[in-house]
């Protein structure tokens, strides 16, 4: 994907160097509709990095702002030797996620420690230690500026799809092989299954997300390798159909 996105970037830019002094009208209107898909291309992507950054800041001053401090310092104590911040905050949804790009911290909702049990619970911070670790919320950020700038490539998205659903596959495989077992994992993502909204902030990673069908698939059934399917063929026909009009254009 990178491999494309690069040569897609390196030949818009041979087309419109190599055009700047073209005397033709047919010339000049090519370029001049590279500049604009290109810096259509840098203003969103811009745009993307300012709006989740503000995101991410907004739901980070309010999950201070609703910071339970005596479960944050207990979960703190309990788990000082990961290295890693956990925030426990007041509110009756069900909460589990990573955020922060350059320190990632994990957030969960007194909601998830009433409900669930020790073990389960334990469970759940493990898959988000494995993000913590990682570093997961920037590679799903840099991710979304990539679905954002060059989503008009009909093979950015499937494979952005196919990386998201590994990751957290990964991340519960980790909290399998650190608990020893596959039950309070499942227990919870049985639990979540009927309960799968959640409100979205920023650039955080989610334990409740759109893969939970591929994750169930992989606690309740250990044995048998998980198929996450990838139909590559008809979306990278597809860009290369574009980046073959781009180059016919350019050398017309």
């Amino acid at each position: 994907m990178m491999v494309i996105i690069l040569i897609a970037i390196v030949q818009m830019g041979v087309i419109v160097t190599s055009h700047l002094h073209a005397e033709t009208l047919q010339q000049s209107v090519f370029s001049y509709a590279i500049v604009v898909l290109a810096g259509y291309m840098l203003v969103k992507f811009l745009w993307r990095v300012i709006q989740q950054l503000h995101l991410s800041r907004k739901w980070f001053n309010h999950f201070q702002n609703h910071m339970h401090v005596k479960l944050t310092k207990q979960l703190q104590y309990k788990y000082r030797n990961w290295d890693t911040e956990i925030i426990v905050v007041q509110d009756d949804a069900f909460v589990a996620l990573t955020i922060g790009l350059l320190r990632p911290k994990i957030v969960i909702s007194t909601m998830v420690l009433s409900c669930f049990s020790e073990k389960e619970i334990k469970a759940i911070l493990l898959h988000e230690r494995y993000h913590c670790l990682k570093q997961d919320g920037r590679k799903h950020f840099f991710s979304i500026l990539l679905a954002d700038a060059f989503g008009y490539l009909p093979i950015v998205k499937p494979i952005i799809r196919y990386y998201e659903t590994w990751k957290e596959l990964f991340a519960d495989r980790y909290a399998i092989q650190q608990m020893g077992t596959e039950l309070y994992l499942g227990n919870v993502l049985l639990k979540l299954a009927k309960h799968k909204s959640f409100t979205p902030c920023g650039t955080a990673v989610y334990f409740a997300n759109s893969t939970l069908q591929y994750r169930l698939m992989q606690v309740l059934e250990p044995e048998r390798t998980v198929v996450v399917p990838l139909t590559l063929l008809k979306p990278f026909l597809r860009t290369c159909s574009m980046l073959l009009l781009i180059l016919i254009g350019g050398d017309s």
